[in-house]
């Protein structure tokens, strides 16, 4: 057998696996980038403390599940993507994904498939062993959860001789796990996880990371896992928090020097009136950061001001939760949205929440045509400036993706949770009024897309209809 023969070969199981895997949601993907991560001096201590324990550096973890949970917004994607980097710089990385429900990172399906490819990436004996059982046996990538657990994860490791092999330092990181769809899938996954260590199938160690969902704590507080568990809970910062305020000062020095603007241009006060609204909210601060720095909007010092004006909102009148202070500051940003504008933006989130399951590609015989890129001009007959003019409005809280004209990525779920909750978002909501009278026309055009691919029930729609 010839050279070229044995590496076409070698490609095409490992390019399966690929296809099957979520590679936008490694730690060094591209439509992540740039990725939430710590500012140089925030939590240290904490991430040496992890980054430690990932190392066998610590004495004082010894367990080899770590979960670290903590509510929405204080910061635990930042902590994964630090640590990850990290481990990465000393060759303790074994695999990293950061689940993203809005950026439709969250197929439960895909989770060790993921694994297994950037397992395979960076040990040559386990990539011959996953390739042949791939092109031996390829219905293994849609197996069942435990099943591909199993042969593309555990038997491929009982092939290589341990002593080769660093695997007792190599670190997994699941990021927003409460963020994968299905609440029985991120349960059983804990499971399997919990599983392979007790039975030691696997030697490495796993840093999971998600709210403190109730179903999500029931499994990690089981007698089968919590004997195998240590836990880090990531509480909100206090309001004054010293490294939130440092954070934003450098920022909003940052900000001056582009714009031009005196040292002075930010007051002592306006800074601490500013950290008191984010009440110790990393999400918060990062997003009043992009909100200041919008090139679309009229300037930074206009900007400052509206947030200023947030200020003037009695804390007395909002709810008691974590998501309070955020609605406040999304709603916001959407009431800047010009009115002959704000349709136009609803419509293109609603295109985006109700296809959240759709397939991102159809084979058109050999070839792959992506349909996130068109998506929006056959349902809402907008052009790609169109849809950049549109977001435009909203780049304090999405993206649009280098490379891939047309898509659009979220910098935090909570923003879409905001969305398409009538109760927090009210007029804005995506499932509303005048958005609802476009909604079968969508949906009447996505069904058009799938029939011109010869290929049924190519989009599996979500959301309320009323």
């Amino acid at each position: 057998m010839t050279l070229f023969v044995i590496l076409t070969e070698w490609f095409e199981g490992i390019d399966r696996l690929l296809d099957h895997s979520m590679s936008d949601a490694f730690h060094d993907a591209a439509s992540r980038h740039p990725p939430p991560k710590c500012y140089e001096n925030s939590r240290q201590e904490l991430r040496k403390r992890i980054t430690d324990w990932g190392t066998c550096r610590s004495n004082d973890i010894l367990k080899l599940l770590l979960w670290m949970h903590g509510p929405f917004g204080v910061g635990k994607s930042a902590i994964a993507q630090s640590c990850a980097e990290a481990l990465e710089d000393e060759g303790k990385l074994c695999a990293s994904i950061f689940f993203s429900r809005p950026n439709k990172r969250d197929d439960p399906n895909r989770v060790f498939t993921s694994i297994a490819y950037q397992l395979a990436t960076k040990f040559s004996s386990i990539a011959d062993t996953l390739d042949r059982q791939i092109l031996n046996d390829p219905a293994i990538l849609n197996a069942a959860r435990p099943v591909q657990f199993e042969k593309l994860i555990v038997k491929p490791l009982r092939q290589v001789t341990p002593q080769s092999l660093p695997f007792e330092e190599l670190v997994v990181i699941l990021d927003g796990l409460d963020e994968l769809d299905s609440a029985n899938a991120q349960a059983e996954i804990i499971d399997i996880v919990a599983t392979s260590i007790r039975e030691r199938t696997t030697p490495f160690r796993w840093f999971i990371l998600s709210r403190p969902e109730p179903h999500i704590r029931r499994a990690m507080n089981s007698n089968d896992v919590s004997s195998l568990l240590y836990t880090l809970d990531l509480p909100l910062y206090s309001s004054n928090d010293r490294e939130i305020l440092t954070f934003f000062k450098e920022k909003l020095k940052n900000i001056g020097k582009y714009h031009k603007l005196s040292d002075t241009w930010c007051s002592e006060a306006e800074v601490d009136t500013v950290v008191k609204l984010a009440d110790g909210l990393w999400i918060y601060i990062n997003t009043v950061v992009r909100f200041i720095d919008d090139r679309n909007s009229m300037g930074p010092r206009q900007q400052l001001n509206l947030v200023l004006g947030l200020a003037k909102t009695s804390r007395a009148n909002l709810p008691k939760n974590p998501l309070a202070a955020m609605d406040v500051f999304y709603d916001l940003i959407m009431r800047q949205i010009p009115s002959d504008v704000i349709l136009k933006v609803r419509e293109i989130l609603l295109l985006d929440t109700i296809s959240t399951n759709r397939p991102t590609s159809f084979e058109r015989g050999k070839s792959t045509t992506n349909l996130r890129q068109p998506i929006y001009i056959y349902c809402l007959e907008l052009s790609y400036e169109d849809l950049d003019s549109c977001c435009g409005h909203l780049l304090s809280v999405l993206k649009s993706s280098d490379g891939i004209p047309g898509q659009i990525s979220y910098y935090h779920a909570s923003f879409m949770e905001y969305m398409r909750d009538p109760a927090r978002s009210k007029n804005f909501c995506v499932f509303g009024d005048v958005v609802q009278e476009v909604y079968q026309e969508i949906v009447r055009r996505l069904d058009s897309i799938h029939a011109s691919s010869g290929k049924s029930h190519m989009f599996e729609l979500t959301g309320q209809s009323g």
